[in-house]
């Protein structure tokens, strides 16, 4: 006697090879035809000379078997022997019986025997329906428990039915009563049973721990009318078997993929908006073309020193030797700045706002390489570094529940080489060192150029304005039209379907600890965490700028209360150490209660103020004596290493105890803050060395722009990619370099188009209503 769970999984399983038996037996006693081009298939493929004297031959030898195939009563009959006479007869019985107990849909049940009836007269529409669904395939024990069958194919398939109209003419006519529909049959493996409802971040992660089984049905079925047959027929099987208890439901689940052609209305809005944003962004590039850039040629051409010309009575150019020697820009007295600023002299409020959105000049912005002075060059390396780390554990992450041979991480797992994708969460924690260093040393300069006077109501709506518009436009975009943008046996029929009831939550940025179960576009928990950090920063910012001691005793007053808060609740649920593992006891999400929190993640966003400060107080030109420096960069290394490569023997079968778990969590992202805080303010006083040199290509700062819009829009186009597959993926080593090479270029490529018609013309407005920068 089985366990409820093990029995009822043993259960599925046998129906399912039950039902797929048929398929491999068809393999077995193929015609001779279709034998031979096999063969000769095969011959090709070792030589391939053979091949421009046999294709055509190949090609109708398939054609002739695969007619033989539909022609072969004996074969095929032998194959779905099961499928007439008494047998027939009892499957007809079993979806009457089901169909009048369950309350079934009458026209489900006559397409479902318009099914059977099919399989049983080998037709060729019913043969592709059942060829199309998802059959047992090796490596089952190695993780392959994702059977998606064939989607495009049985959606395409079309039901032909010999109709005779006995009242008309007695004549016979094709009718086409129904097509296939691709559902998903998900049998949850876990202690508990999942949501039929599932969104595409749950079917990411929650198929993680199931069997799905794609199935091609008729599509006069809903999926409670699979769901309901299904359950009732493994009720039954699972009852002869053991013959003992009650005939119950065994809690399979169905999941059917809806086709969307017709776009609805909110679908409808957001192209109307998207389209009238786009005709704004042409209009205003045109603008910016045919008059300020042609005034602004013509004015470098007449202040250019090298412009001392006049044209004669023939048009030439006199006065003014041209030839390779002479430079295109001009070196002259007036800067690109200083003609630019004549240019926006003459244009009003209206032009500079509509030139705010011009391809032209915000694309020149994005890909310029300039960088002023007193710019901490390392910076963007830093931060371009930080996202791709971030992209490459995302590359793992959104493909984990798609691929076929999990059981290989038991393994893959153990390497210490891999224990920085384990810790690729540390690349969040460098963002809120980037972030709490900037803020805290730039609005200490901007407060010691004022003598302490700050526009703190503008301090707040700059950062706002700076990331909420991007931010909002894609979540208008991405949540109601997503759903059109491709197909396959995964894809969801929501993306995020907490964004109707909770998206003010994300726009307030407290999505992180209100509803954080609902969350709208899961990935933002981080962009709430920063703001949240934002804003109490001048808590800490106002005392370090009157004294540096009492400044830094507030800081490490909140560092403090961070490290008891993260500590309790870490010992208190048992919490794990990686994010993977980050279950707790009585069922404690780890994710809620630490990973999101801001008084759990503050730690790395005050090592970051820590260093701004350092930086300010130095303005970044003190020299360390090289044993200081030597000592740094040693301790810095360790921590980082530590922190990273600290947990190698937890995966080797040696865990933790909860009190050293706990510790862990609690200073880990902390000395990760500290030991960047080191590496950035090292490099920014002139003790970086070859790391400076690296960090500070100018290559990075282009890409250092388009970071912010690369974090929004990466987790979409890989949801794009693994939802639509139609086939699970098989992980190993050039496949991920593979997949994350393609990520990486793909989410910049989206960020830029992303920055250029949402980002910047944001920026171009506040700049040109507030005069910032003047």
């Amino acid at each position: 006697m089985f366990p409820s769970k093990a029995s009822n999984f043993f259960t599925f399983l046998v129906t399912i090879f039950s039902v797929t038996r048929c398929h491999a037996d068809l393999l077995n006693i193929m015609p001779p035809n279709f034998q031979q081009a096999m063969g000769l298939a095969h011959e090709i493929w070792h030589n391939p000379q053979v091949m421009e004297e046999t294709g055509q031959q190949m090609i109708q030898s398939f054609q002739d078997a695969t007619a033989k195939l539909q022609e072969d009563h004996v074969g095929i009959q032998t194959v779905f022997s099961a499928f007439n006479s008494e047998t027939l007869s009892t499957i007809k019985t079993a979806i009457r019986g089901t169909s009048s107990r369950h309350n079934i849909s009458a026209q489900c049940e006559n397409d479902t025997l318009i099914f059977v009836e099919g399989l049983a007269l080998r037709q060729t529409w019913a043969l592709r329906m059942f060829d199309a669904t998802g059959k047992p395939p090796s490596g089952i024990m190695n993780g392959d428990i994702h059977w998606l069958g064939k989607y495009h194919q049985c959606i395409n398939v079309t039901a032909e039915v010999n109709v005779t109209q006995i009242h008309v003419d007695n004549r016979t006519h094709l009718e086409y009563p129904f097509t296939g529909q691709h559902c998903n049959l998900i049998y949850s493996l876990a202690a508990s049973g999942g949501n039929s409802s599932t969104p595409a971040m749950g079917n990411m992660f929650g198929l993680l721990q199931s069997l799905v089984v794609g199935m091609c049905v008729p599509s006069s079925c809903s999926a409670l009318d699979i769901e309901t047959v299904f359950n009732a027929t493994l009720a039954e099987i699972a009852y002869q078997m053991n013959k003992t208890g009650n005939k119950t439901a065994t809690g399979v689940i169905v999941q059917c993929i809806e086709q969307y052609t017709d776009w609805d209305g909110g679908a409808i809005a957001v192209m109307c908006v998207t389209s009238l944003l786009l005709l704004l962004v042409v209009i205003a590039t045109a603008y910016d073309v045919i008059t300020k850039q042609l005034q602004l040629m013509k004015i470098k051409m007449m202040e250019s020193p090298h412009a001392k010309m006049y044209t004669s009575d023939n048009g030439l150019l006199q006065g003014h030797r041209v030839d390779e020697h002479t430079p295109l820009i001009s070196d002259g007295q007036h800067t690109q700045e200083t003609v630019n600023v004549k240019v926006r002299q003459e244009h009003g409020m209206a032009a500079k706002i509509l030139l705010s959105f011009s391809l032209y000049t915000n694309g020149a912005k994005i890909l310029n390489t300039t960088q002023t002075a007193g710019t901490l060059q390392c910076i963007h390396g830093v931060r371009f570094l930080s996202l791709s780390w971030v992209i490459l554990g995302h590359t793992y992450v959104f493909a984990i529940s798609i691929i076929g041979n999990f059981g290989d991480f038991g393994a893959l797992i153990k390497r210490w080489t891999f224990q920085a994708i384990v810790n690729a969460t540390f690349s969040v924690d460098s963002f809120f060192v980037m972030s709490g260093l900037l803020v805290t040393y730039l609005t200490l300069r901007e407060m010691k150029k004022n003598e302490g006077k700050l526009n703190w109501p503008m301090y707040y709506f700059h950062r706002y304005w700076r990331l909420t518009p991007p931010y909002m436009l894609l979540i208008m975009v991405y949540v109601p039209t997503f759903k059109y943008w491709a197909s396959g046996p995964l894809w969801p029929a929501e993306p995020d379907p907490f964004c109707k009831d909770n998206w003010w939550t994300n726009l307030l940025y407290i999505n992180n600890v209100v509803n954080p179960d609902k969350m709208c576009v899961a990935w933002s928990w981080y962009l709430a965490n920063d703001m949240q950090f934002f804003i109490i920063s001048p808590l800490i910012i106002i005392p370090l700028y009157r004294s540096g001691i009492l400044g830094t005793v507030v800081l490490l007053v909140v560092m403090l209360g961070s490290f008891i808060a993260t500590g309790v609740i870490s010992t208190v649920n048992d919490i794990g150490t990686s994010l993977a593992a980050q279950a707790g006891a009585n069922g404690a999400n780890g994710f809620d209660l630490i990973y999101i929190k801001p008084w759990c993640r503050i730690g790395p966003y005050l090592a970051g103020m820590l260093f701004g400060y350092l930086l300010y107080k130095t303005e970044c030109k003190q020299k360390l004596h090289w044993s200081l420096v030597l000592v740094g960069w040693a301790v810095a290394a360790i921590s980082a290493l530590a922190v990273l490569y600290g947990l190698y023997d937890q995966f080797q079968g040696y865990p933790l105890t909860t009190g050293v778990a706990s510790f862990y969590n609690t200073v880990s992202r902390t000395v990760w803050g500290l030991a960047l805080g080191w590496v950035i303010y090292a490099c920014c006083t002139g003790s970086g060395g070859f790391v400076n040199t690296i960090l500070s290509w100018e290559g990075f700062v282009p890409l250092s722009r388009l970071s912010y819009c690369a974090y929004l829009v990466h987790p979409i186009i890989m949801m794009l990619f693994y939802l639509s597959t139609e086939t699970v993926l098989f992980f190993s080593d050039l496949m991920v370099v593979y997949l994350f090479l393609a990520n990486l270029v793909a989410a910049y490529g989206a960020a830029f188009l992303v920055s250029l018609v949402f980002e910047a013309p944001m920026l171009g407005m506040e700049k040109a209503i507030f005069r910032r920068g003047k």
